[in-house]
């Protein structure tokens, strides 16, 4: 009789299975404003905000205003939704489970719409910091993940970001 042995090849690095738990969770402490990075030039490429308003999750970009002296933050929107929601595990593993995002090793938590996402990537080497990445989805395929960096000082504006006051992307 043919023995039987897995089908799983024993050399997979998987950084989102083999971590044996979900990284930390995006919480109110991830709230605030974030900036993506030109690694050429070093200056700052994009600045992004988390909002929490009413039990949802916003995402909005800083963008230039028709007046080239001002800004306006613009919703990050899908087709049609802009409200963000929890990946579940099956999807996460889906998008990180791929040879690129095998090191370093951790876990990701994402909220997301149909276009737009943001990602907690919680590292299994403890004296890693947490890190954070804007994520971008085209047909159901997300592209690569967009490094960001809390901003230390909270933005200050004449009037607070809310679904309110923004402009829609």
């Amino acid at each position: 009789m043919p023995s039987h042995s897995s089908s799983m090849p024993s050399s997979v690095s998987n950084n989102v299975i083999n971590f044996p738990s979900f990284g930390k969770a995006i919480t109110l402490d991830d709230q605030g404003v974030y900036y993506a990075i030109n690694t050429r030039t070093q200056a700052i490429h994009s600045i992004f905000q988390l909002v929490y308003q009413g039990d949802d999750w916003y995402l909005y970009q800083l963008e230039s205003a028709e007046n080239e002296d001002e800004t306006r933050w613009s919703l990050l929107i899908g087709s049609a939704d802009y409200v963000l929601h929890s990946m579940t595990s099956t999807q996460i593993r889906q998008h990180f489970s791929k040879p690129e995002y095998a090191e370093p090793r951790g876990a990701w938590q994402v909220i997301k719409n149909s276009k737009f996402g943001f990602g907690k990537f919680t590292p299994v080497q403890v004296d890693e910091p947490i890190r954070y990445a804007m994520l971008a989805f085209v047909d159901g395929e997300m592209l690569t993940p967009i490094l960001i960096h809390k901003a230390e000082e909270p933005a200050t504006s004449e009037q607070p970001t809310t679904l309110d006051t923004a402009e829609f992307a």
